[in-house]
């Protein structure tokens, strides 16, 4: 009998299921710390960051992985939003896929309502959730596509500047589990400054992700 160590995820279990995660590396810690103990979770793998760059890589990478595990889980379950690609991955797999209703992984961890609330508050907002945080400024230059330019003598800091000149917020989502969260703070507090960002924090929520993983275990229980 398998036993889940979160109690929102007990679903009156009576055979053990095993539910895959495929994920992008930036939910790492997000992921690990709302999955930590159940049991049904038999397969995790982080995909590398910044694929949505290319929403058709994305795409076929996603495709490729969960083709690769769908002949040894019961249900899998994708830590990523619609990512501008995800409403096209298809149906045409031998086990359900889930994911969160977002719209990316901001979205996931405010909710998309709240993530929109905070556009409609300040238009002007660049996110940064813990995984962008730990990737540093590097990560924006990746997200405006100019970090190859630094070997072509361009300086992609005031490059990145001048591209996010009607930004004037950075909004850190602090989870309230991460280990490292006054390093993070720290480190999205120089993010900010080198973008000339007002820095701001706000408390994001597991509602989605916990939603996600209570429905694949869901699923179990109805086939019973």
């Amino acid at each position: 009998m398998c036993t889940a160590g979160n109690s929102y995820l007990l679903i009156s279990l009576g055979v053990c299921m095993t539910i895959g995660i495929i994920y992008c590396e930036t939910l790492e810690s997000e992921i690990k710390a709302l999955t930590r103990g159940i049991a049904e979770i038999g397969y995790m793998e982080p995909m590398p960051w910044g694929l949505h760059i290319d929403p058709d890589k994305l795409l076929n990478e996603v495709r490729g992985k969960i083709r690769s595990l769908q002949d040894r889980v019961d249900v899998i379950v994708l830590g990523y939003g619609r990512c501008q690609a995800m409403d096209r991955l298809g149906s045409g797999f031998k086990v359900p896929v889930l994911r969160p209703e977002a719209e990316d992984c901001i979205g996931i961890l405010l909710g998309q309502d709240g993530y929109d609330a905070e556009l409609q508050r300040e238009p002007g907002t660049w996110f940064l959730s813990s995984g962008w945080t730990r990737m540093g400024i590097d990560f924006v230059f990746h997200e405006l596509q100019i970090n190859h330019l630094g070997p072509k003598g361009i300086d992609p800091l005031k490059l990145a500047r001048r591209m996010l000149d009607g930004f004037s917020r950075a909004l850190y989502i602090d989870m309230g589990t991460d280990p490292d969260g006054k390093a993070l703070w720290d480190r999205a507090g120089r993010i900010a400054d080198d973008l000339g960002l007002r820095l701001e924090r706000t408390n994001g929520s597991y509602d989605l992700l916990k939603d996600t993983l209570a429905r694949a275990l869901a699923l179990n229980a109805a086939d019973k």
